[in-house]
């Protein structure tokens, strides 16, 4: 597997992580740390910094939920998943950042399922 061809998932693994953080359109201090040290393990290589990345992807996050196109944004995302471990991570870690805050809203259930529907194809 080539070495952009994993900065992609990476990016792609990126981008639900954090939608799942706004998703309930709150991001809380524990769902904030959580993103912030996972981020802090995983291997970067791409041009743009792993912060500007962040703050760039919270912006599409927040565009998806206001403009109702949640399903086209997570499709989109998860497709770039091709490997079955970072499928698995997927799921891991969207449910890990969903609960991070202690409560699981409608919101974020509604985008696990979603996304578990769509890494299952």
């Amino acid at each position: 597997m080539g070495h952009c061809h994993d900065q992609k998932q990476r990016e792609a693994l990126f981008d639900l992580v954090l939608f799942l953080i706004v998703a309930d359109g709150v991001i809380t201090e524990q769902e904030s740390e959580f993103m912030h040290k996972w981020l802090d393990t995983i291997e970067w290589n791409a041009d743009v910094s792993k912060e500007e990345y962040y703050t760039t992807t919270l912006l599409k996050c927040y565009a998806a939920i206001k403009t109702d196109t949640v399903e086209d944004y997570l499709t989109h995302r998860a497709k770039l998943l091709i490997d079955n471990d970072m499928k698995q991570q997927a799921m891991q870690l969207v449910r890990d950042v969903a609960i991070a805050d202690d409560e699981l809203d409608a919101a974020e259930q509604q985008a696990i399922d979603l996304l578990s529907e769509l890494l299952e194809k």
